[in-house]
């Protein structure tokens, strides 16, 4: 629709009034139909919506007010432009029309150039509105396709990576002896493979959280043994980048959690310390449990992350890359996505001992 040439419904009882309309919209290039009557005007606007209405209130059968509601439903969610014409000039008419969903009101008789401008506001509205209707609907049809195109890229990477991982673990603890530090490289590339699969996961988690479709699948969890299996999985790459790891988690804390999913986001904290710790430095994991539920800390000496960066590493695709600190795209958004599910949080904070802790509430109950 070009606000330059709309399609214009004229509606009156009144012949005489129609043709007035009809000769000031002369040269327009608008393209003008006509109605005698409100349930006329129903019927035309059945067959093709209008790009605006002008509508006489005082007719026999359906007045302008219950015209101008019905086309109005009639139009749905787009914006129909309608103009009541009447002499009355009270208070309770303009009122009334308003209430019927009326955008303008004219009163009789009719000033040409006041009419045109009207017309010529209002249309341009309605011209914005469609575009931004056609924007929207664009929008979905992308946000719709990239879901498509993620399931579809996590599947068909899954299943290599899989088969990547069956044949690691065939030629570590199968019959053929396999030299030490063979085995050690193949370990380290299962260890690679997994942390790959996990990624995929994560994606897909992170897909189905943002569009409000997924469902955690609560158990109760030891959280000591959690972490405890984290760091047990990288001691081999903590010890050749010569990292102390603490796990300072000894007593039993079981919660009703995903343990699938918060088992990912640890090892993303994980993960992400190990980065980012010198040789020679240190990583301290602990949980503790207070009256809000479960506290997860992850600590490292690496570099401290400045104030005005801890909220935007949790953001997608989020960087501190200006403190050397560059995050992995989707991990640290990941983490905040899973810990928002859980109706938690994390946040980053210092401490004497580690200039980075990453922190992870979950205010659950106990299981």
């Amino acid at each position: 629709m070009n606000s330059h040439r709309a399609q214009i419904l004229i509606v009156d009882d009144d012949k005489l009034n129609r043709s007035l309309l009809m000769a000031m919209f002369e040269g327009s290039g608008h393209q003008m139909m006509q109605a005698s009557s409100g349930s006329e005007a129903i019927a035309l606007a059945t067959v093709q919506i209008p790009d605006m209405v002008l509508l006489d209130v005082m007719m026999p059968g359906l007045d302008g007010f219950e015209t101008t509601r019905r086309l109005k439903v009639l139009a749905g969610g787009l914006f129909l432009p309608i103009v009541l014409i009447t002499a009355r000039k009270e208070r309770e008419a303009k009122l009334l029309g308003l209430a019927s969903g009326a955008d303008e009101f004219l009163s009789q008789p009719i000033d040409k150039t006041e009419l045109l401008l009207r017309v010529s506001n209002l249309l341009r509205l309605r011209e914005k509105e469609v575009l931004l209707a056609h924007q929207n609907t664009n929008y979905a049809e992308l946000h719709r396709f990239k879901e498509e195109f993620s399931q579809l890229l996590t599947h068909d990477l899954r299943n290599p990576l899989a088969a990547v991982l069956l044949n690691l673990d065939f030629a570590t603890n199968g019959d053929t002896p396999v030299d030490a530090e063979v085995r050690e490289s193949l370990e380290q590339a299962g260890i690679g493979t997994q942390r790959a699969l996990r990624i995929i996961d994560s994606l897909l988690d992170v897909t189905r959280i943002e569009s409000g479709r997924l469902e955690l699948r609560r158990r109760p969890t030891d959280i000591p043994h959690l972490l405890h299996s984290v760091v047990n999985q990288r001691t081999m790459l903590t010890r050749a980048r010569d990292i102390k790891v603490e796990c300072d988690a000894s007593s039993h804390q079981s919660f009703d959690i995903d343990s699938d999913l918060i088992l990912r986001v640890v090892e993303n904290l994980f993960d992400n310390s190990v980065r980012h710790t010198p040789s020679g430095g240190r990583i301290g994991l602990s949980s503790t449990v207070n009256d809000q539920g479960t506290c997860i800390r992850v600590g490292n000496t690496g570099p401290s992350i400045p104030h005005e960066f801890r909220r935007v590493i949790f953001e997608k695709y989020g960087q501190g890359a200006k403190v050397g600190r560059a995050n992995l795209g989707l991990g640290l958004y990941f983490c905040r996505l899973a810990a928002e599910a859980h109706g938690g949080r994390i946040w980053v904070e210092d401490t004497p001992e580690f200039p980075t802790v990453f922190v992870l509430q979950l205010p659950l109950a106990q299981a």
